[in-house]
């Protein structure tokens, strides 16, 4: 942070603005038993923040079926039923964002995920839908985390330089992005401990957004 003047902020979606981990793996779960696969829970926890191709993909060769986007498409749709009706949101998302915004930060959202889970947490954060200066998808990108597109693409959005951003991630392939185009990173301990997101590369870590509030004034 020595010597950096902070602009904008980039959140990640999944495990930072809301806790959808535990949503997808339940949708993913029943969409996989639709297909004749008894996948767990557990099954996906290495691939979070991974792009769709590994997250289903690998799953599916684990219990010997090629990847079919049908899967995902049906995990998607459950998802998207479910997640309006949990109560998923992270704590202090809206006094966070709302105040950094009060105080004249620039702030957007970069997830690995794709439009439609995108969409659908962004109905279940009830934030206005303006407040976000800019947001970008695992499917306005080539190259996903952890490539550090998205994240380059985030701070172009916002009009800033890519050392005037800040990333809020929880996973180590977002950690890693941020730092492949030099951007500072803060680690939040949803997903993982302290000890892995700083091993990943994360600058600080923090275990709930309020601490924003106190880094950035």
């Amino acid at each position: 942070m020595q010597n950096r003047v902070i602009k904008g902020i980039i959140f990640d979606m999944d495990g930072v603005l809301i806790d959808s981990e535990p949503v997808m793996f339940k949708a993913s779960v029943k969409a996989f038993k639709e297909f004749g696969i008894d996948a767990l829970p557990s099954d996906f926890l290495p691939y979070i923040g991974m792009d769709e191709v590994h997250f289903f993909g690998n799953v599916s060769m684990k219990y010997g079926y090629p990847y079919d986007e049908k899967i995902k498409d049906r995990a998607y749709d459950i998802y998207t039923e479910m997640i309006g009706h949990e109560n998923a949101v992270m704590p202090n998302v809206y006094e966070t964002v709302s105040k950094l915004k009060e105080r004249g930060y620039k702030v957007s959202v970069a997830s690995g995920a794709a439009d439609i889970k995108v969409e659908a947490n962004i109905r279940a954060l009830g934030l206005p839908e303006d407040i976000f200066d800019y947001i970008i998808t695992g499917s306005n990108v080539t190259k996903n985390k952890p490539d550090p597109d998205i994240f380059m693409k985030a701070a172009e959005g916002m009009g800033l330089n890519y050392e005037e951003c800040l990333v809020v991630e929880d996973s180590i392939s977002g950690i890693k992005a941020s730092k492949g185009c030099g951007m500072v990173c803060v680690g939040i301990t949803s997903s993982l401990d302290e000890e892995k997101l700083l091993a990943a590369g994360a600058d600080l870590t923090a275990n709930d957004l309020i601490f924003l509030l106190n880094l950035l004034k």
